[in-house]
């Protein structure tokens, strides 16, 4: 601000104050003991205490990072309006637009200006047990991880063919706990988990994904029993009926308490990527996230091809990096020789 800016402005809070006459002392009090956690210039906090206003209620200002200014009071109390800040050569504070955010930074400045409030709602029961089992696994299991981008350029026929010969749509994360289901009957170390009471790693005998489910209560994992002897339309089936359940809160305990190994797809929600904590006592889970177009290089030509970005989380003590890098490999060849799915 410039100096002659700041005597103008100065000069325009005098005739103000002039003109509402002398703020009671009770007022001025209130004002002062408000705005005590707030950083304030001393001649705004001044202001604001002449006048008898709550420096929080005005926040935030349009100075940097939100800071209340000068002006910011004065338009407040009307003894400005924006004309008269450019003619001292100020600029006046910028409206704060009351449209629908569209970055988290936005909704964060949206929210203080519109003063939002929250409040705490209990925390159900579903999500504190889920919580202490996570945080028990990422404190007591040695998580290890591996990545790899998957071919889904055959999916897309898959999918159609399925349509037209059957009538049934399949979905992406089907075709995943197809995958997932063949690729553990062909690297048996990544089905395993590990027995506490035991202190060592368990062969499980069947093949038993877990498909993470969101509900309002929190995360539930239902399981697709035998996922390496059923079919498409079969795991199709059995992950549609299973999410109904889960969200309808009907589950028996069978059918969502064990498992051999889990899955967790947010790839619905436009997630690159991620890496998911394990689900114990398995020894694996994977983090699927979503379908993007990227440029890879045929016969050394650039070209367009739909994948997506699979990691797997394994618990150490179970399989090592070798046993991790295996699977994923053969759950990505399973992409390549979609012919041969029994759907």
């Amino acid at each position: 601000m410039s100096r002659v800016g700041a005597r103008a402005l100065r000069a325009m809070a005098r005739a103000s104050a002039a003109r509402r006459g002398d703020a009671s002392a009770s007022t001025r009090t209130f004002a002062s003991a408000s705005s005590s956690d707030l950083r304030l210039w001393p001649s705004v906090r001044r202001l604001c205490d002449e006048h008898g206003l709550d420096p929080r209620a005005l926040a935030p200002g349009s100075g940097p990072r939100g800071a209340l200014v000068y002006a910011d009071v004065l338009l407040k109390i009307g003894a400005v309006d924006a004309a008269a800040l450019e003619r001292v050569g100020l600029r006046a504070p910028k409206p704060i637009p009351d449209v629908k955010p569209t970055t988290l930074l936005e909704d964060y400045a949206h929210g203080k200006a519109k003063a939002q409030t929250h409040e705490d709602e209990a925390t159900s029961k579903m999500r504190r047990v889920v919580a202490s089992r996570l945080a028990e696994s990422k404190a007591r299991s040695p998580h290890a991880y591996a990545s790899a981008d998957v071919d889904l350029s055959a999916i897309a026929a898959l999918r159609k063919r399925v349509l037209d010969a059957h009538g049934v749509k399949v979905s992406v994360n089907d075709c995943v706990m197809y995958a997932v289901g063949r690729a553990l009957r062909e690297v048996p170390e990544m089905n395993a988990g590990w027995d506490e009471a035991a202190g060592g790693a368990t062969a499980s005998e069947s093949v038993d994904v877990c498909v993470a489910v969101a509900t309002d209560d929190g995360l539930i994992t239902p399981i697709v029993t035998r996922a390496d002897e059923k079919t498409l339309r079969e795991i199709g089936a059995d992950v549609k009926a299973l999410a109904h359940k889960a969200r309808e809160g009907t589950l028996k305990p069978h059918e969502f308490m064990g498992g051999s190994f889990s899955v967790s797809n947010l790839g619905m929600f436009g997630v690159d990527a991620f890496s998911a904590i394990l689900n114990p006592p398995q020894g694996g889970i994977l983090a699927v996230g979503a379908g993007k177009e990227r440029v890879v290089l045929v016969d050394g030509q650039p070209s367009t091809t739909q994948t997506m970005t699979a990691t797997v989380s394994v618990d150490r003590r179970v399989a090592d990096e070798a046993d991790a890098a295996r699977w994923l490999d053969a759950f990505a060849a399973q992409f390549r020789r979609t012919e041969s799915w029994a759907v």
